[in-house]
């Protein structure tokens, strides 16, 4: 793994550049996910920005039986057309005057032909009843009555993209970023899309719409985490990982594309045992393995290159249903070392074909070693439900993996108990796998103390599953 870090200086095109790229609030996807919106849909509703959601429940409660949204809810549940599905159509409308309508540019059978969930009788009624509603709601007042809200949130988001490193897209896959449509979505929530315009003259323009899931005190968007005593902002690590994510879409999509054929019948193998846990995520086909599995690889590789393992998890990408990451991330090593060979990425996939192949094949052993990821606890001293000395001086912990060095420990729940007092900090063994808390413990007490699951981690980010409680008495001599 060590080695994968160190090799990114090849890649990497000269010095730092810095960012350009600017974010936009679109009256087009604020139309269309307040739409959705007061449809019900539920990604749509899962909002932090409460003044403006507020406002928007305000505003447009008349028109909650409005026929466009009645359309909505009939074709979300025959034809599931939720998610990106919605971001995908906005993105080829256009508002001109008090009017929408599709982009004279858009290339509507392409769209239909690459997003199944829209069929053409029922793009051409939304389009019309989306219109209707526009108009009849006065949604450009709307709008227009929030300008101050969404300069602030912009001006704030273009911070953020002041850090991502464009260079890396032309390095990595041989192409530049190019100049992407970069919207940012009061309405979202918590989600975010990677969209395509599919154009009349084959341009090649695309866009991602990123949503506020965090707000300051005032409730307004807010993507910076803390400031350093130099008064340097540390943005949302997690939040520049979706932007990369989003990006890189426009990529990796294709490659995927060229080589899917090859690579479904793995894909199929794998699905049935991480069904469920790609659903959470509304992943809900063997696709998505390839096409959302193999750009996470990609993006891992982007924090990797630059030395940013905040935003690098195996865990969460594993935990998602991409089971075989951390494998993926093993064999990346071997595109690293042959970039002579491979300078780019396309250059090596019919590589990354055969190690999806073999992971389908061994689909059994890679879920076993996901399961026997998290780590547990092994031994500890003094054993549990025992009675010991009060001259011990040392609780000790024994787990499964190597640990970070975090510690969370909390007072016990069970009102019999103490939790022991301390006479020095607690740490770990030289291999990290034992925690060792020195104690000063009385006679006669009952002892009492519960290892947290959410800070107790491996060293690949592998959460306990459990919380763990310690329980033992002391002697009365």
């Amino acid at each position: 793994m060590r080695k994968f870090s160190l090799l990114f200086f090849f890649c990497i095109c000269s010095t730092l550049v810095f960012s350009q790229l600017k974010s936009h609030v679109d009256e087009r996807f604020e139309l269309t996910s307040i739409v959705f919106r007061l449809a019900g849909a539920d990604e749509y509703n899962n909002n932090q920005v409460k003044s403006y959601i507020s406002d928007i429940d305000d505003y447009f409660a008349p028109f909650k039986e409005h026929p466009l949204i009645r359309y909505v809810k009939e074709i979300r549940e025959k034809d599931e057309v939720a998610y990106d599905a919605v971001s995908g159509i906005t993105f080829q409308l256009v508002i001109r005057g008090n009017h929408i309508d599709l982009s004279p540019q858009s290339d509507k059978a392409a769209f239909l032909q690459s997003e199944p969930r829209w069929k053409n009788e029922s793009m051409d009624k939304f389009i019309k009843l989306l219109n209707h509603f526009y108009k009849e709601t006065k949604f450009k007042v709307f709008f227009s009555r929030h300008q101050d809200l969404y300069s602030t949130a912009e001006n704030r988001f273009d911070g953020l993209l002041q850090t991502i490193h464009e260079e890396w897209f032309q390095s990595f896959y041989g192409e530049p970023l190019g100049n992407p449509a970069i919207y940012l979505s009061l309405c979202n929530g918590s989600s975010n899309y990677s969209m395509n315009a599919y154009s009349k003259d084959n341009s090649s323009n695309y866009g991602i719409v990123i949503g506020c899931s965090r707000v300051d005190k005032d409730g307004i968007p807010n993507f910076i985490l803390a400031y350093s005593e130099d008064n340097k902002p540390y943005y949302d690590n997690k939040k520049i990982r979706v932007i990369i994510h989003e990006f890189s879409h426009h990529f990796s999509n294709p490659l995927v594309t060229k080589y899917e054929q090859e690579m479904n019948v793995a894909a199929e193998k794998m699905f049935p045992y991480v069904r469920e846990q790609l659903a959470k995520y509304a992943y809900n086909d063997a696709k998505s393995i390839l096409f959302e599995g193999l750009n996470e690889l990609f993006v891992n590789t982007y924090f990797w290159e630059y030395k940013n393992p905040d935003s690098y998890n195996i865990y969460d990408d594993e935990n998602r249903g991409f089971v075989w990451m951390r494998r993926a991330i093993r064999f990346m090593n071997n595109f690293y070392e042959n970039r002579i060979i491979y300078p780019y990425i396309k250059g090596f996939m019919p590589q990354l074909v055969s190690f999806i192949n073999t992971s389908g094949n061994h689909i059994d052993q890679i879920m076993d070693e996901y399961n026997h990821s998290f780590p547990y606890v092994v031994n500890v001293f003094p054993g549990i439900n025992t009675t010991v000395s009060a001259d011990i001086k040392e609780i000790r912990v024994d787990f499964s993996h190597p640990m970070i060095v975090g510690i969370g420990i909390n007072y016990p729940e069970n009102l019999n108990g103490i939790l022991p007092q301390k006479t020095a900090t607690s740490y770990w063994s030289k291999d990290m796998k034992t925690l060792i808390m020195p104690v000063a413990l009385e006679k006669e007490e009952n002892c009492n103390i519960n290892l947290s699951k959410g800070v107790f981690q491996s060293f690949e980010n592998f959460p306990m599953k459990e919380d763990f409680e310690i329980l033992f008495k002391t002697a009365e001599k």
